[in-house]
């Protein structure tokens, strides 16, 4: 009975921070550059299951394992890429390949997939909301925004051709390193290492987020049945064991 208790308990606790997840995705879905995530659960305490005869009641037979508790085992980011949307605007900019924008924020670097640059009022690169645009060379800093992009992330002026700099796009071995942020930003953890990206930057187009609302809507149906399931089978066992009581003060 009790075994029940746990193992219904853990699976709403489990199903309420999976529908978290699910419900963030949707709610970035429309967010440039954003990576989707994917609960994993886990269980624990897995216990082995036996099987003994009415003949032979003192040999038993494996028959397979339980679990009392399903826990949380990791929240995982898809880092596939989106679909690229042309926007024809000369400052926003979109990675196709392997890497991230470099942004300023604060003291700290951030990195991100969202290429929806302005400029601020001192004329550099930014980012709304999250920072200035890293370049190789430091600070990129445009005296006008006809500017000219090429698949290297040299910016030029559209006109002249005089070079403002050059975006510092990087990758990293192993994206478990990375620690997600707000606004579609990572950071990069101490294990972090950083690797030559294989990309082409694409002037005025942005990166979809990666969020598959179809996808998203079938894992939150499935969810909330589970939920919903085990909020039942509860109560049901929380009868019987009131029943059990009454039958046990009776006698």
């Amino acid at each position: 009975m009790f075994q029940g208790f746990y193992t219904l308990g853990s699976t709403m606790i489990s199903q309420n921070r999976n529908l978290n997840v699910i419900s963030n995705n949707m709610a970035n879905a429309a967010t440039t550059g954003y990576k989707s995530d994917q609960y994993i659960s886990s269980t624990f305490r897995e216990e082995m299951l036996y099987r003994s005869g009415n003949i032979t009641p003192n040999k038993r037979s494996p028959i397979g394992t339980t679990a009392m508790i399903q826990a949380t085992n990791a929240r995982v980011t898809n880092y596939e890429q989106g679909g690229l949307e042309p926007t024809e605007l000369p400052l926003d900019m979109a990675i196709n390949g392997q890497g991230f924008f470099v942004i300023q924020k604060g003291e700290d670097l951030v990195y991100t997939r969202n290429g929806s640059f302005i400029t601020d009022d001192e004329g550099y690169l930014a980012l709304p909301s999250i920072g200035r645009v890293m370049g190789t060379n430091g600070l990129i800093r445009l005296e006008t925004d006809a500017v000219a992009v090429d698949a290297n992330g040299i910016i030029r002026n559209e006109d002249t051709g005089e070079i403002y700099g050059t975006l510092e796009i990087v990758d990293f071995e192993d994206y478990g390193a990375l620690v997600k942020g707000d606004n579609g930003t990572f950071t990069a953890g101490e294990d972090a290492v950083e690797q030559e990206p294989v990309l082409e930057v694409v002037q005025g187009m942005l990166e979809r987020s990666n969020t598959s609302m179809v996808e998203e809507m079938t894992s939150m149906i499935a969810a909330q049945r589970s939920l919903q399931a085990a909020a039942q089978l509860i109560k049901m066992y929380d009868q019987l064991d009131g029943k059990t009581v009454n039958i046990g003060s009776v006698s």
